[in-house]
Formats: C-alpha cells, sequence, structure tokens
C-alpha cells in the first residue's frame, strides 16, 4: 500500500511540473554570484551577451519601490545554434535573443535564473528541432557552471491550455529592390512610436552580419528589437519573476531574397497567459493592452 501511494505522488509531481520553464536556484547569501559573474561564465561558454540589464533602477525610479535585492533581465544567444535554426526556420530568430531572468528576493538566500525550455521554444514557434534540445542542453550545462551548487526548482503551477496563436506574425508586401529603403523608414516610425505607448527598445541586433559571417545569403536584412513594457514586468514580478524569460520580448524583422515581403514576428503575450497560468484580470489587462498596442504600431507603420 506505502509503495502504491509513493508511485501516485510521484507520478502527480511529474504532471504538476512546468515544462515551459527551466528555473535554478542556488545558495547566495553572501551574494557570490552576480548577473555580472553569470554573463562572464556565458560569454567564456561562447554566448553574444547582449544586455544585462538591472531593473532595480528603473523599478525604484517609475515605481518608487523594489521587492528585489537583484532583478536583471539578460538577453543573450549562441551564434552558432541560432544561424543554423535561422537558415531552416526564418521565424526562429524571434529568440534572437532569448530573455533570462537573474533574481534574488530581499530576505532570501537564495538567488535564481529562468529560462524557457526547448519545449516551450517549440510550442511558441510552432516546430520541432533537434537544435531546440542543444540549446536548451546548452543552456543548462552554462548556467549550472555559473551557479555552482544549484539545483533545479520545480514550479507549483502548471500552463493553462490556450486557443491563442504564441507567435504574432505580421507580414507585407515590400518590392525587393526596396526592401533595405522601407526597412529603415519601418524601423524609425516602430521607435518614434515606442515610447507613447510605454514601450522602451532595451536592445537592437542586427542579426544579419552573423548570417553573412556564416555565408547565409537567404535575407536582404534581418533585425531583432529587443522590447519592453516595465509597467509589465514589473507588476508581473511581482508574483511571478520567472516572467523575466519573456521579457524583453524579441521582435524580428525579416526579408528573404526575392520573396517580395518584409515579416515581423515576435512571442506574444499569450505565453505570458498559458506558461505563468495567470488568473489576475488586472494584470491580464495589462498585458493585453501592451499586445493590442504593439500589433497596432506595426500596422500604422506598414501602411
Amino acid at each position: 500500500m506505502f509503495k502504491m501511494i509513493m508511485i501516485v505522488l510521484l507520478s502527480l509531481s511529474v504532471v504538476s511540473a512546468n515544462e515551459d520553464l527551466i528555473v535554478y536556484k542556488v545558495d547566495n547569501g553572501k551574494k557570490v554570484v552576480t548577473p555580472k559573474s553569470i554573463a562572464e561564465v556565458l560569454t567564456k561558454s561562447g554566448y553574444t551577451i547582449q544586455v544585462n540589464r538591472d531593473m532595480n533602477g528603473p523599478f525604484k525610479k517609475q515605481f518608487q519601490k523594489t521587492s528585489f535585492d537583484t532583478y536583471n533581465l539578460l538577453t543573450i544567444y549562441d551564434k552558432k545554434i541560432a544561424t543554423k535554426l535561422v537558415a531552416k526556420h526564418p521565424n526562429a530568430g524571434a529568440f534572437v535573443p532569448f530573455s533570462v531572468a537573474i533574481y534574488q528576493k530581499k530576505g532570501d538566500k537564495y538567488l535564481y535564473v529562468a529560462f524557457l525550455s526547448a519545449k516551450a521554444h517549440s510550442k511558441i514557434l510552432g516546430f520541432k528541432d533537434s537544435l531546440l534540445a542543444d540549446l536548451e542542453k546548452k543552456n543548462r550545462e552554462s548556467f549550472l557552471a555559473a551557479m555552482k551548487g544549484a539545483t533545479e526548482v520545480k514550479l507549483a503551477y502548471t500552463p493553462q491550455a490556450t486557443d491563442k496563436k504564441l507567435l504574432t506574425e505580421i507580414t507585407f508586401e515590400v518590392d525587393d529592390d526596396e526592401a533595405d529603403d522601407n526597412k529603415d523608414e519601418l524601423e524609425m516610425v516602430i521607435d518614434s512610436g515606442l515610447k507613447p505607448i510605454g514601450f522602451i527598445k532595451a536592445g537592437f541586433n542586427t542579426f544579419g552580419v552573423d548570417l553573412d559571417e556564416e555565408k547565409n545569403e537567404d535575407y536582404d536584412f534581418y533585425d531583432t528589437y529587443s522590447l519592453c513594457k516595465l509597467k509589465v514586468i514589473y507588476n508581473v514580478a511581482l508574483t511571478h519573476p520567472e516572467a523575466g524569460a519573456f521579457a524583453p520580448c524579441t521582435m524580428a524583422v525579416y526579408h528573404k531574397v526575392g520573396s517580395g515581403k518584409t515579416t515581423m514576428v515576435f512571442p506574444n503575450v499569450y505565453n505570458w497567459f498559458s506558461t505563468l497560468n495567470l488568473k489576475d484580470k488586472k494584470i491580464m489587462g495589462y498585458l493585453q493592452k501592451a499586445q493590442d498596442d504593439i500589433v497596432a504600431l506595426i500596422k500604422s507603420a506598414t501602411e
């Protein structure tokens, strides 16, 4: 009987795991592990660090308080894996870079990192590829190397089902010989339109340079934005600091040679609703407004 109960309990613990998010924690009572020390190990492991942003400053400036000793949003990518993925799947640039939350709450001796799993990437992008598993494996090894003695955390909630598409994709016709000029105008409109809707451009990556270095001539251009809305991440992080695995959000802008169209694509807020199992209507309202505003901005820029 005891054996049967243990089997049931173990099976329930497996079912309750959130397979979209990978979260590690390490005893950091002496504050030895820092976002800087983590980034240094990642750089040595071959990652490109785009931004390692301390969010406590902005939190205190806009909201006059923070509940964290450390809250950093790290945006990174592995050039070799990323260029191979985009060569096969153009929309994979929506995770170039991908985001990592690094946080330690006030009064807590543990420091945490959170990032998306290969399963989550596959679900969002809509394809399966062994390269996603390769990336997860490297991520796991690299963060464990940066956080000696860390253990994996099993979150107490599971993702909720959604019938929404998890990737927002907007495509519009552009003559191939006008693609570069159009891109400059498009990005200018988007840049000027972010602040009025509460977004900041947390980073910008001319990923096309990496593709060129790998002799990939499939694209006239391939740029990626890192976009963040402070009101959103501050409020969600109060109860779900692991949400930083979605922030900043990467928006890819690309034009394939000979396609006659430019594409803009990014993981949307329905991932937050689903993966984080959000129930708070006020918080969900903040997220939905962010989604609606950024889509409206993109469409205004492409008209």
